[in-house]
C-alpha cells in the first residue's frame, strides 16, 4: 500500500513538472500567470532572440511623424512620455522609459524641438509614465511646457510578446493626430526591461 502512494505520489509530480515545461515557464512560485510574472522577473521564458528594440522605436517615431505630415510645422515642440504599463498607468518599467528616450532622440534627429520632460519639477512623473496626457490634464500639461506635440503610449505584455501602441497628440485640444502600434518578442533583453523592482526582492 505505502509503495503504491508512493506512486501516485510521483506521477503527480511528474505530471505538473511537465505542465510547467510545457508553458515555457519556470516558477518559483504557485501562482500567477507567465505574462504577469515577467514583469517581476518570478518567470522564465525559454529563451527567443530580442528584436532591435531601438530600430523598432525610431520606425515608431517614423511612422508617427508621417501620419502626421499634413498636421505638423517644423517650429513644433514635441514632449515625449515614458510608456505606461496598461494594467497600471500609473507605472512603467525600464523598457517604458527606454522606448520614451528613443523615441524622444529619433524626434530630435529629424529636425524637431524636443522638449526634456525630466528638467521640469512641476512634471517629476512625466518619466515614470503615460497617465497624464492619457487623460484630460494633456492640454494643460503641454501648454505648460509650450509643447506643441505630446507623445505617449502604453505597453500590454502577453504571452511571448509585448504589444506597445502609441499616440500623438495635440496639445491645444488633445486631439489625436498620429498613432501607430507595433509588438516586440520577449527574447532576454526584453524580458530583463520588463522586470520590476519591489522592496523585498
Amino acid at each position: 500500500m505505502q509503495t503504491k502512494s508512493y506512486f501516485i505520489k510521483r506521477l503527480i509530480l511528474f505530471i505538473f513538472s511537465l505542465s510547467l515545461l510545457l508553458t515555457g515557464c519556470t516558477y518559483r512560485m504557485a501562482f500567477g500567470g507567465c505574462a504577469y510574472r515577467v514583469k517581476t522577473g518570478e518567470c522564465q521564458r525559454k529563451e527567443v532572440p530580442d528584436a532591435d528594440i531601438m530600430a523598432a522605436s525610431y520606425t515608431a517615431a517614423d511612422k508617427l511623424l508621417r501620419n502626421a505630415t499634413h498636421l505638423l510645422r517644423p517650429d513644433y515642440q514635441i514632449l515625449v512620455t515614458s510608456l505606461a504599463d496598461i494594467d497600471n498607468l500609473e507605472d512603467t518599467t525600464s523598457l517604458g522609459r527606454l522606448i520614451g528616450e528613443q523615441l524622444s532622440a529619433r524626434f530630435a534627429q529629424q529636425g524637431y524641438t524636443v522638449v526634456e520632460a525630466k528638467l521640469h519639477s512641476d512634471l517629476i512623473k512625466i518619466p515614470r509614465t503615460g497617465e497624464l496626457v492619457l487623460s484630460r490634464e494633456a492640454r494643460e500639461m503641454g501648454q505648460a511646457q509650450n509643447a506643441d506635440i505630446i507623445v505617449a503610449g502604453t505597453y500590454a505584455v502577453g504571452n511571448n510578446k509585448v504589444y506597445v501602441t502609441l499616440k500623438m497628440l495635440n496639445s491645444y485640444n488633445s486631439e489625436v493626430m498620429s498613432s501607430y502600434a507595433y509588438s516586440l518578442p520577449i527574447g532576454p533583453n526584453t524580458s530583463t526591461l520588463l522586470k520590476k523592482s519591489f522592496w523585498w526582492w
